[in-house]
């Protein structure tokens, strides 16, 4: 299945980047909280994508990699390491993930300066873009 990526205009590294300062229990006590707040979204959001996606999280700048599965409408909870087959893949700086969680950073800010990245079939492009 080809794969889109983002084009960014800027990225990691640009001049007004930080240094990370998230932890690995940060980060983990992030996406969990994502996970149980998408949870909470109206079920017709949460069945807009397809049923058994394995979603894969990756914070190179702290050598983190999370999976999930979604599957009829609900995510699985979080995992640690890389999924067998992900079918979406999410990158981006641990910072940048504690800031969109929080709300300091807009997801679709980051995703068209290359601040996050997302690696997915077309199809499931679209629907991510209708439930962030």
């Amino acid at each position: 299945v080809p794969r889109a990526r983002a084009p960014g205009a800027s990225g990691p590294g640009a001049p007004d980047r930080k240094d990370p300062v998230a932890t690995p229990e940060e980060v983990e006590a992030t996406l969990e909280g994502l996970i149980r707040r998408f949870e909470q979204l109206d079920r017709e959001y949460r069945t807009l994508l397809t049923s058994d996606r394995a979603v894969q999280a990756e914070l190179p700048d702290v050598g983190l990699v999370y999976h999930t599965w979604w599957r009829d409408g609900h995510l699985s909870g979080l995992h640690p390491g890389p999924a067998p087959q992900a079918d979406i893949r999410i990158e981006c700086d641990s910072d940048d993930l504690i800031a969109m969680a929080d709300g300091r950073l807009e997801v679709r800010t980051a995703y068209v300066t290359d601040r996050v990245r997302v690696e997915a079939s077309m199809s499931d492009m679209l629907r991510l873009r209708s439930v962030l």
